[in-house]
């Protein structure tokens, strides 16, 4: 085999083998609090999340779609921005306020869901 078609062999395998490794696992649920997991697609599914006053919330928003604005997740009032990238999951653990909600958006302020107290 020819030093080139060995170093070209080497990439192809090194390519499908990163292909194949899942991606990194969220962090896990700090103890006590609830896990729900929101698909971002062309919106927050579900895009609205309700709560009881003071709950402990373990958000993972996994994005499964490059259309649209997704590749952001804001909660402008408790001033958190994280990228999302495509197929992982991203862990945002919130605290949900005692009456009302805190939303969330993406970069662009286009998709919109929020944390809704019951």
């Amino acid at each position: 085999m020819s030093p080139r078609l060995r170093d070209l062999s080497i990439a192809v395998v090194t390519a499908l083998f990163a292909a194949c490794t899942p991606g990194p696992e969220p962090a896990a649920a700090p103890e006590g609090s609830r896990t729900v997991a929101v698909g971002v697609g062309t919106e927050y599914t579900p895009s609205e999340i309700r709560a009881t006053p003071g709950e402990s919330l373990h958000l993972v928003f996994t994005r499964t779609t490059d259309e649209g604005c997704g590749q952001q997740l804001v909660f402008p009032t408790l001033h958190i921005r994280r990228d999302l990238p495509l197929n992982e999951p991203v862990a945002v653990d919130v605290t949900a306020p005692e009456s009302g909600r805190v939303a969330f958006t993406c970069g662009m302020d286009m998709y919109r869901g929020a944390v809704v107290v019951q």
